[in-house]
């Protein structure tokens, strides 16, 4: 199987159209309206699923009707392989069971030909704003996968307080896991005193200077209280990343230690 990783400087796409002519004058077109889209042009089903199981493409642009088959059945087999990638569905056989049988099937676009020079500008701001779409997914997955498969713990939280995001590593920190903690404020999982410090003196600091780093004292596993070494940063949207640098269970916490008033995380949202 080819990677399916696209590039980020063209947007190649397959053309899967048994009209040669219109294939052609696709490609002028394309040539003259997006000078980033490479088009390439095959005539059937088959011949489309040999092109897509070698090569890598950024989008799919397919008729309904082939000699082989319908564009509906090679969407079925790219989505067997890839369940987001850009297929358009580019086609003169336009009705509303056409248009069903593809939504079920997974288009991302349908669109009918009709005469002129103007679908041609459509047909490219669609591919445009799918590929946009496609590869800021794939971004955020492998960034997602990169900060979960990270040892140091790491939390991304938004500008209302509630985690967007944490690893394993970090949600270990807690006795939680992730799905436990995600969608939570951060509150729910420190101390009373941490809290106010937080609130009044830390996060002030954090939007004021960008990035903080420090130690808290945090509701760690089985009740008790977990020392760390925390690295906060201040993000464009109001929110925060936290790493956490070093933890440490408190054995003992002594009776004027930040945490001696601590709450229960899940009772404290």
């Amino acid at each position: 199987m080819a990677d399916r990783t696209a590039s980020t400087d063209r947007i190649r796409v397959l053309h899967v159209e048994d009209d040669e002519a219109f294939a052609d004058l696709t490609a002028a077109h394309f040539e003259r309206l997006a000078a980033d889209i490479r088009h390439e042009a095959v005539g059937s089903v088959a011949a489309a699923r040999r092109r897509y199981r070698s090569e890598s493409f950024d989008a799919i642009v397919c008729d309904y009707d082939l000699p082989d088959g319908t564009g509906i059945d090679l969407l079925e087999h790219v989505r067997d392989v890839d369940e987001d990638l850009p297929f358009v569905l580019f086609t003169g056989k336009g009705s509303e069971e056409v248009a069903s049988e593809a939504i079920s099937a997974g288009v991302t676009d349908y669109l009918q030909k009709r005469g002129g020079s103007d679908q041609y500008e459509v047909l490219v701001n669609r591919i445009r704003n799918a590929v946009d779409r496609y590869r800021l997914v794939r971004q955020v997955d492998r960034t997602v996968e990169a900060l979960n498969a990270a040892s140091e713990p790491i939390g991304i939280l938004g500008a209302d307080g509630t985690y967007l995001f944490v690893n394993e590593a970090y949600a270990s920190v807690y006795g939680r896991t992730p799905a436990e903690i995600v969608g939570k404020h951060w509150e729910a999982f420190y101390p009373d005193e941490e809290v106010e410090r937080f609130t009044d003196e830390i996060l002030p600091r954090v939007t004021a200077e960008g990035h903080w780093n420090g130690e808290a004292v945090v509701c760690g596993p089985d009740g008790g209280l977990v020392r760390e070494r925390l690295a906060l940063t201040h993000t464009t949207d109001g929110g925060h990343v936290c790493i956490i640098r070093r933890a440490e269970p408190i054995e003992e916490a002594s009776a004027d230690a930040p945490g001696s008033s601590a709450t229960d995380p899940d009772g404290a949202d």
